[in-house]
């Protein structure tokens, strides 16, 4: 309607040809508004209450900012169901309340347009723990900037409560409008009851105006401050990323199910137990990835008989071509086709690889922790070890992890398969001695634990950045016990930043990977190379 001036109805005749009739008959039976901006389904409901459930924390953020936007809870179930849904979808804007058009509707456009929102789709589409995760904290953070987002989007705090109470009173003389106006058709009012219409014409037309010129304040104000609006949403956008990024770290790392991103107790119960620890928080930066690496390799990998690994190859060998490739000779159609890859050596073939002496040996991994290890080279050296655990539990082998530092300072921590927990290996993992480097004593170790059962084949990797020498004495023990048992040391020289240390590791390590040389990632798939 026009927000101009105008004239006072006088007469029926001066209402019944007036927009205002109009609007009465619309108004007399309002929608049923909604303060939700995206839409859901009973199932998409019923996970979200589930993971709301018993969430004081979120309860007390909700209920506190509700006291000043009403439609403050709803914004937290949008911005879940934004990141969670793989088919977001919205409501019409004629079903939204005031408060859910003006504010929440705003916020989530801003939120699809960060720089960070695909990342943060990406990890949480159909997982429902970080999409809740990244929900909650994007609602605590927007519920701190509560009163700046108001004042920024609708120009005051109270505005939005002003234009919501002003369209209840419209509405509410358009019912009683509409029903005067009925009256007027039938031909059943008095005197008195046309001058109700009138006065009640002029009342809508008045809150109508009014309604009007607040909603067009909170649009000026919205496009002008479209920027500082953009800057917290933003800031909460990254807080929201790098929560769902942890809980993905967190359970892809630890969890013996990393697939399963569902709020369950026992994921919950990892989240707040690593959350706790700086240590285990930095292992899950990097174990994770590696877990991916590892599945990854047995997906490419296939196992035809004990102690040997194939993977494939292009060739013309048909005593290892697959039956795929072969059953192209069944039907003359796809003979040709045969042939012709049979000449040029493109049928798809098993290829073998390295035979892997150990298949049905145990796996022993000595560790320094010396204090020149803190920080993030003690987070990649915990991340390998605990990789190469998990390979060991996959082929059913025993592991030991033999974590050391100076002089006498040695702990060993074993893992037989079904012996041992998830705390048990967070236990494992967030061990650290400190102090200097002594190669003699996990050397030594070893070769003892090589005399007890389980371990008598064992492979050892040696994960140190130290400048270490080990004794002439204790390198010929350890010669002779490979001489013995064919086992091999894979040394792990952790030497980026000061190269040319790997004379520590040459008198007793078969193989060295060196990260001055080859990134972490290119380390890892090659140690997982050789034992699966």
């Amino acid at each position: 309607m026009n927000t101009n001036r105008r004239k006072a109805f006088r007469t029926i005749a001066d209402v019944l040809h007036s927009p205002i009739a109009e609007l009465a008959a619309l108004r007399r039976k309002p929608a049923q508004k909604t303060d939700r901006v995206m839409r859901s389904n009973k199932l998409e409901d019923s996970i979200y209450a589930e993971l709301r459930e018993d969430d004081t924390e979120m309860d007390m953020t909700e209920n506190a900012a509700a006291q000043r936007l009403k439609s403050f809870p709803a914004l937290s179930r949008d911005v879940f169901q934004s990141l969670y849904s793989l088919a977001p979808r919205r409501n019409d804007a004629d079903m939204l309340t005031t408060a859910a058009q003006k504010f929440n509707a705003p916020i989530l456009d801003h939120i699809v347009q960060q720089d960070d929102y695909p990342t943060l789709k990406n990890i949480c589409e159909g997982r429902s723990l970080p999409a809740y995760e990244a929900a909650a904290e994007f609602t605590g953070r927007a519920a701190e900037e509560l009163d700046g987002l108001l004042s920024e989007l609708g120009g005051d705090k109270g505005a939005l409560n002003t234009l919501e109470k002003l369209e209840t009173a419209r509405d509410a003389t358009a019912e009683e409008l509409a029903k005067l106006l009925n009256a007027q058709a039938t031909g059943e009012t008095t005197e008195t009851d046309k001058r109700a219409l009138i006065n009640a014409a002029n009342r809508l037309d008045s809150k109508q105006r009014q309604v009007e010129a607040v909603s067009q304040m909170l649009d000026t104000t919205m496009l002008r401050q479209t920027e500082a609006v953009d800057l917290a949403v933003s800031a909460a956008v990254q807080a929201a990323t790098e929560r769902a990024q942890e809980v993905q770290s967190i359970i892809g790392a630890w969890s013996d199910e990393p697939m399963n991103m569902c709020r369950t107790p026992e994921n919950l119960a990892l989240l707040k137990k690593v959350r706790q620890s700086t240590v285990l928080k930095d292992i899950s930066k990097y174990l994770g990835r590696f877990r991916e690496i590892f599945a990854q390799a047995k997906k490419n990998s296939y196992a035809y008989g004990r102690g040997e690994t194939y993977s494939l190859e292009l060739g013309n060998n048909l005593s290892r071509a697959l039956t795929s490739e072969l059953a192209m000779m069944a039907t003359p159609e796809t003979i040709p086709l045969f042939l012709r890859k049979y000449q040029q050596k493109q049928i798809k073939q098993y290829r073998r690889r390295e035979p892997i002496y150990k298949g049905m040996g145990d796996i022993i991994c000595c560790l320094d922790e010396s204090s020149s290890t803190e920080g993030e080279a003690a987070a990649w050296g915990k991340a390998v070890a605990m990789t190469l655990l998990e390979i060991a539990a996959e082929s059913h082998r025993s592991f030991a992890l033999i974590h050391f530092a100076g002089g006498s300072s040695c702990q060993v921590d074993i893992f037989r398969l079904g012996e041992y927990t998830l705390e048990d290996k967070l236990s494992a993992a967030e061990t650290f001695l400190g102090g200097g480097t002594n190669f003699e004593r996990p050397v030594r170790e070893a070769i003892r634990l090589m005399g007890t059962e389980g371990f008598e084949k064992a492979d050892v990797v040696f994960i140190t950045d130290g400048e270490c020498e080990l004794p002439d004495a204790c390198q010929q023990e350890l010669q002779a016990e490979q001489a013995a048992h064919h086992f091999t040391v894979t040394g792990i020289l952790l030497d980026e930043g000061h190269a040319g240390m790997d004379f520590s590791l040459k008198p007793f390590c078969q193989k060295i990977y060196r990260t001055s040389e080859l990134t972490g990632e290119g380390i890892v798939r090659s140690i997982v190379g050789l034992q699966i």
